[in-house]
């Protein structure tokens, strides 16, 4: 969910993505669709709506705030398949992290289920049937550096960690187009904000609960035809704050698992 040009297209670890997947654009044969394709992923004017920027801030400030933070993802990931149609596959991850540097994440549904844990000084893989694993050192690494050192992923379906950095709000405003506020409703039962963003080549938009400042849905469409047209995320369930076993963030490798190299996991491997 890095909601800039640059880091939106930066490569995420598969320790902690759900699935990697991209798409190449396609050409057009007339020019006037070359010229509508320009002008669609050309940024959005630039409008600045202050309430927008300050409810995001606030989101921002509340994560940022936490030590520890608990939360589910649930999403549907557009997916090319082998007739070139897209098709939707379901993801879902439980995500564990304390600050400044453990994390863990389930991911299970459709794509690469998996447990991964980061306890400050190394990264672990373990695939979600025991059959495999993968282990790095990341020793004093914090989240934002190990989002960046590790190999490629998908940023598409993974957008909680741009969540989990230390300053969220820099993350999702740089290269910023325009910022809108929307309206409110309801999610799940609970009222939220609607806010509205745009970056070059892509716009996305974001459901920050009203009361508890947390994000709750979020949908982003590529405008570049480079990627998959649009994924949705839910995030539920969040608790902020409450206690987490050391355990939590320690891997164990099962006795049988094969040992992969991270270059060599992903969707098929």
């Amino acid at each position: 969910m890095t909601f800039s040009s640059n880091l939106f297209h930066r490569r995420l670890g598969l320790a902690l993505l759900l699935v990697a997947t991209a798409l190449a654009g396609t050409g057009r044969a007339a020019l006037a669709q070359d010229n509508q394709s320009a002008q669609a992923a050309a940024p959005a004017r630039d409008f600045r709506d202050e309430r927008a920027l300050a409810l995001l801030k606030g989101m921002s400030d509340t994560l940022a705030g936490a030590r520890t933070l608990r939360f589910k993802v649930r999403g549907i990931v557009p997916t090319p398949s082998p007739t070139g149609q897209f098709v939707s596959l379901m993801a879902s991850t439980r995500v564990v992290m304390q600050r400044p540097d453990k994390l863990f994440v389930e991911a299970r549904g459709d794509l690469f289920p998996s447990d991964s844990f980061y306890d400050g000084k190394t990264v672990t893989v373990i695939g979600a049937d025991h059959k495999f694993y993968a282990q790095r050192d990341a020793a004093g690494g914090a989240i934002e550096a190990l989002m960046q050192s590790l190999q490629p992923g998908s940023d598409a379906t993974a957008p909680f960690l741009d969540l989990l950095v230390a300053d969220p709000y820099a993350f999702l405003t740089k290269d910023l187009a325009s910022a809108l506020w929307v309206g409110q409703t309801t999610i799940g039962g609970v009222k939220t904000e609607h806010l509205a963003f745009a970056a070059p080549g892509l716009d996305w938009e974001i459901w920050i609960g009203a009361a508890d400042k947390l994000p709750r849905l979020l949908i982003v469409s590529y405008r570049s035809g480079e990627r998959q047209p649009t994924f949705t995320v839910e995030l539920s369930e969040w608790k902020l704050d409450a206690p987490v076993p050391a355990k939590t963030f320690s891997a164990t490798i099962p006795p049988r698992a094969a040992r992969l190299e991270f270059k060599q996991m992903g969707p098929g491997k």
